[in-house]
């Protein structure tokens, strides 16, 4: 049987970088290069806003400078100190280790000495990689994971709020119904549901009444959030499950009634043409940019895969070969933990992620109590610096339900 032994470790400078980096830079969207990552970020750091404008003028014998420059509003990378501590009993980390890691043999056992501390920081750093790129994207309000009190806002809610930002709504009769209200039950009564399917995704907005969503106990009103459905009737579907709840496959449950709301939604009925007209509105200046994407939610990417198999005559396999994931050669990036029926189309050199990896901020520690107040216990500390920001908000387009 493997022998478990416990290391406390303190992990600091060069030490550090290695592990603090697979939390901080290897979020999903920061791996496939979706942001521009900016190191040694320990205070407010200006973006500059470099005047680009061109404009041709009469030939003159003297300089005359073309007169474009504009002041823009600078913007900043503010870093925000965040951490992540667990303590695990000793036994329950053993058996956590012996689920995951033992596998049969010939006498289904292993030999050797096994480091747990290794084996805790490995489990947890993948966690907090899914709680960071939502952080990042979201914001600390939409990020479960988030209890720190500085304020994080998110790139999309930061898009969405600046009025330089290019945004569209999505509001068009294929892409929005009316609702005359929604019940007790979460029971959704539309004029007709022939456009919907089972497990679309739904955003609800400008609903009226109190309609609130209690599941885990916390009521939030169901204005701006978005759930997976089940198509009761022709006139009726249900609101099935939170589209933004983490780590849970609850059914959704509501209390009070609305009279009134508008349902967004991009489904395989709509996604062609919302995606056409997308492309038809993007500057050509940015979307003919090597670095640019159209970033989508995951459920966004499922419709598009169908519509293309609905949409292929006279080919074989259809509805079975992998879809490709652009749109007339743009690419179309898939998004972990987004925000639903969201659309974002910019460069990577336009979008930031701070961090502060060898800082005095930064740190990652395991330490096994026993040795020091004889609990059986083993903590794991690890200290963040973070901020996300972009810097020219008049070359994103940002498709979002409620605009």
């Amino acid at each position: 049987m493997a022998q478990f032994t416990f290391t406390n470790n303190t992990y600091a400078g060069e030490a550090l970088a290695g592990f603090m980096a697979s939390t901080l830079l290897e979020a999903d969207s920061v791996k496939r290069g979706l942001l521009t990552v900016i190191n040694d970020v320990k205070s407010k750091k200006i973006l500059l806003d470099v005047d680009d404008d061109v404009k041709l003028q009469d030939p003159s014998g003297m300089f005359a400078d073309q007169g474009t420059t504009a002041k823009q509003d600078e913007t900043y990378l503010d870093p925000v100190v965040y951490e992540f501590m667990k303590q695990e009993e000793w036994d329950k980390l053993v058996q956590s280790w012996e689920a995951q890691s033992l596998a049969p043999g010939a006498f289904g056992d292993y030999e050797g000495t096994v480091d747990l501390s290794d084996f805790m920081v490995q489990r947890y750093l993948t966690k907090i990689q899914i709680a960071n790129e939502r952080l990042y994207w979201l914001g600390k309000s939409a990020t479960k994971e988030a209890a720190f009190t500085a304020p994080f806002t998110g790139l999309l809610p930061s898009i969405s709020a600046n009025t330089n930002t290019y945004k569209v709504g999505l509001s068009k009769s294929a892409t929005a119904m009316s609702s005359t209200g929604i019940d007790a039950n979460g029971v959704v009564t539309v004029t007709s549901t022939n456009t919907l399917a089972d497990g679309d995704v739904v955003t609800v907005s400008a609903a009226t009444g109190t309609s609130k969503d209690t599941t885990n106990l916390t009521a939030v009103d169901v204005t701006g959030q978005s759930y997976f459905i089940k198509v009761l009737s022709a006139t009726t579907f249900k609101l099935v499950r939170n589209y933004n709840e983490i780590n849970t496959r609850k059914a959704a449950t509501f209390t009070g009634t609305s009279s009134a709301a508008t349902i967004n939604y991009i489904n395989a009925s709509n996604v062609l043409g919302v995606l056409s007209g997308v492309f038809s509105q993007l500057d050509p200046a940015d979307r003919s940019q090597d670095d640019f994407n159209l970033q989508i939610p995951l459920h966004v990417g499922y419709a598009y895969a169908q519509a293309q198999a609905n949409s292929a005559t006279n080919v074989l396999n259809a509805f079975t070969d992998k879809k490709k994931m652009d749109y007339l050669g743009m690419p179309l990036q898939l998004m972990n933990h987004w925000q639903a029926n969201t659309i974002l189309g910019a460069r990577s050199s336009n979008l930031f992620l701070g961090v502060d990896l060898l800082g005095d901020a930064s740190e990652l520690s395991t330490v096994y109590m026993k040795p020091y107040t004889n609990d059986n216990v083993v903590r794991m500390k690890a200290r963040m610096k973070a901020a996300v920001n972009f810097k020219f908000a008049n070359e994103l387009f940002y498709l979002s339900a409620g605009l």
